[in-house]
């Protein structure tokens, strides 16, 4: 099923604050509260809306260090390596690539120490994992969230 408009500008709204009331989004988009209502339930029980969630800015929380994690690997032990990350809290993001970007990590550490210690005690002890290209973020220009 596509989103229609009303349901774009419902998804749009709760993008850019998910606390914003069904009320307000309601008046805004020409609706009623129960439709709207209705129509959010609908987009997470159709699993257009997968969660709503917090994002905290990790350097107001004394996490100084955000990097960018070019890891290769090998296939075979993708689902163990998916596992792992998960379980690490010092991973924000991961993706495996498609041809030979292999798997993309986003990791918020304290500092160089710490970050060091994730790629050889954590990242790469788990099997399946290959060369890692460790690049430093300097400025966030633009972020999802």
């Amino acid at each position: 099923m596509q989103l229609d408009k009303i349901d774009s500008q419902i998804v749009s709204m709760l993008q850019s604050d998910g606390r914003r009331s069904f009320s307000e989004i309601a008046e805004t988009v020409g609706r009623t509260e129960v439709t709207i209502r209705r129509r959010v339930k609908r987009l997470i029980d159709e699993g257009y809306i997968k969660r709503f969630t917090v994002v905290l800015d990790p350097l107001k929380i004394g996490r100084k260090i955000r990097a960018v994690i070019r890891v290769k690997t090998a296939m075979k032990g993708a689902a163990l390596i998916s596992k792992k990350l998960r379980e690490f809290q010092e991973v924000n993001e991961a993706y495996f690539l498609d041809g030979a970007c292999g798997l993309m990590i986003m990791v918020t550490v304290d500092d160089l120490t710490e970050l060091k210690s994730f790629l050889e005690t954590r990242l790469g002890r788990i099997p399946g994992v290959g060369d890692a290209e460790t690049c430093i973020v300097l400025e966030e220009i633009k972020s999802a969230f």
